[in-house]
């Protein structure tokens, strides 16, 4: 696939007049690639470190102040008229989460303008990516669009009030030019799957980021090097950070056959490397360290409105975070050539609808399924929820809570005291246990700390018979966590892991280039390989 160095050309007589901008040159293009393709590290870090930073006084302010908002929708049809399907509850009153993650090529002089770019203030949406994350929390699937699937695009309305009308087939990526609201209405109107929130990002900050985490393990199957994006590697595994891994994920001549479709692939190796080394190097849990890394993102961020504050990104990133790195898969939309133009792709449709039914109907694509009307294969059996479920909101116990390490994991009470005191438990406090625990058990150590109790169980999503009076007495209520919960922040005695049987056909999964966020083993295909 070349690139395109013709602007929106496809699509440009969308665009106001007032809209348009002049068509850049070849040496702008090469630039526009040098950001286009790290957009989506910003958004997927938002993700990973928003939960574990302790914002106060001048750090909240400043970070809250970063942060954009804008509608989530954006159709001139109300969201509700279109074709999605609605999520269905869980038994403990969780719905799945759809986030739509935008890397947008838009340049505003600056930093930005520094690395390469030009003054483009509309932009495109040159990285989607559709991340689903289950109800129960178990299990989440980042689906890739690639920029140059052709799609229907609804008529819409921006922030200006600009109209623009309904498109029967163009870009994808052009439906930005009337704001993110639209693009994911696009989003939906073509996937049916229900979104939930969006994330837009450039790319300031981005080379700041990568250095301020050490930077993170590729692997590369020979030799590369890339005069177009600068890229020198050797062959095998290195750790890159700053320019070098601007220039890895802007490369696509390195890689392959040289098309956005590859490239894509390099990108979810480099996330899936990010996410394994952040979680198992705990570089979250430095407050400093943490709250440095939320300001470079923030610069760069805007969000729908409903999340559009330092609270409503950290609520959504403690959900986000319970999800095992095992359990996270990356896919790239199957595509079939589009005829009119070799340049452009289409969906797969029959694969397509594949992918996005399970999504929409919160069924893992490579794990168990969560809802259970799934034919595909059999739904693991959901956790029973309490039948006598404490009214109480973790805000409001105020008892000590004791969560003791039963399991062989050195930490595993710290970091589910850690997720305890996120949600609103305060009092959570993490200690080591003697002995081996095969069963957890939350025990509250006199009748008026049931209610409590029954609370802490239903955060950690626990059945009803986990709730038990005893204990030793070293505080109200002692959580004695057990190898049945040695992992996740959420219990799930049938978690999903990279060995379980997809609920993907096996063709769909292949052509979806699947990758395992835990699989350290990934190594992307050089040119030439």
């Amino acid at each position: 696939m070349s690139e395109d160095t013709s602007g929106i050309a496809d699509d440009s007589s969308w665009v106001p007049k007032h809209s348009q901008d002049g068509t850049p040159g070849a040496q702008s293009t090469t630039r526009r690639r040098v950001k286009r393709t790290l957009m989506i590290i910003s958004g997927m870090l938002v993700l990973v470190i928003g939960g574990t930073v302790a914002y106060a006084g001048y750090w909240y302010y400043r970070i809250d102040h970063n942060i954009k908002g804008a509608p989530l929708h954006g159709a001139v049809v109300p969201p509700n008229q279109l074709s999605v399907v609605q999520p269905t509850p869980d038994p403990y009153g969780n719905v799945p989460i759809n986030i739509l993650l935008i890397g947008t090529d838009a340049r505003l002089p600056g930093q930005d303008a520094s690395l390469g770019g030009y003054t483009d203030p509309s932009g495109r949406s040159d990285v989607e990516m559709l991340v689903h994350v289950s109800a129960d929390r178990s299990n989440a699937t980042v689906v890739s669009l690639p920029r140059d699937t052709m799609v229907p695009i609804p008529a819409c309305v921006d922030a200006k009030g600009n109209q623009y009308p309904a498109q029967s087939v163009a870009m994808i990526n052009s439906a930005l030019a009337a704001g993110p609201g639209c693009q994911v209405d696009t989003v939906e109107e073509f996937t049916h799957v229900k979104i939930d929130h969006f994330m837009m990002v450039d790319f300031s900050g981005v080379v700041a980021l990568t250095n301020a985490v050490g930077g993170v393990p590729v692997c590369v199957t020979k030799a590369v090097n890339d005069p177009d994006s600068h890229l020198t590697l050797p062959a095998g595994t290195s750790v890159i950070q700053g320019d070098t891994a601007l220039a890895f994920l802007r490369t696509r001549e390195g890689f392959s056959d040289g098309s956005d479709l590859y490239r894509t692939e390099a990108q979810h190796q480099y996330l899936s490397a990010l996410i394994r080394k952040m979680k198992s190097e705990a570089t979250l849990d430095n407050p400093i360290q943490a709250t440095h890394l939320m300001d470079i993102a923030s610069k760069s961020l805007t969000v729908d409105n409903g999340i559009a504050s330092v609270s409503g990104l950290l609520d959504l990133a403690n959900t986000l975070k319970k999800v095992p790195t095992q359990n996270i898969t990356f896919l790239t939309m199957p595509t079939v050539a589009y005829q009119p133009d070799p340049n452009r792709v289409a969906p797969d449709t029959a694969l397509d609808n594949q992918i996005f039914s399970l999504i929409a109907h919160d069924q893992s694509v490579t794990g168990p399924t969560t809802a259970a009307s799934s034919s595909a294969t059999p739904a693991a059996p959901a956790p029973t929820p309490s039948a006598t479920a404490s009214t109480l909101s973790p805000g409001s116990v105020t008892d000590a809570i004791l969560v003791e390490n039963g399991t062989t994991n050195d930490g595993r009470s710290r970091q589910l005291a850690a997720t305890l005191q996120a949600d609103g438990f305060k009092n959570a406090t993490g200690v080591s246990y003697t002995g081996d625990v095969a069963t957890t058990t939350v025990y509250y150590s006199t009748p008026q700390h049931q209610a409590a109790a029954q609370a802490v169980a239903a955060a950690l999503q626990l059945p009803a018979s986990a709730v038990q009076q005893g204990g030793d007495g070293s505080a109200p209520i002692v959580v004695r966590v057990g190898a049945d919960f040695a992992s996740g922040d959420v219990y799930n005695p049938v978690a999903a892991t990279s060995s379980t049987p997809s609920a993907l056909p096996s063709a769909a999964l292949s052509s979806a280039a699947g990758e395992n966020a835990a699989d350290s083993n990934q190594c992307v295909t050089a040119a030439g390989s």
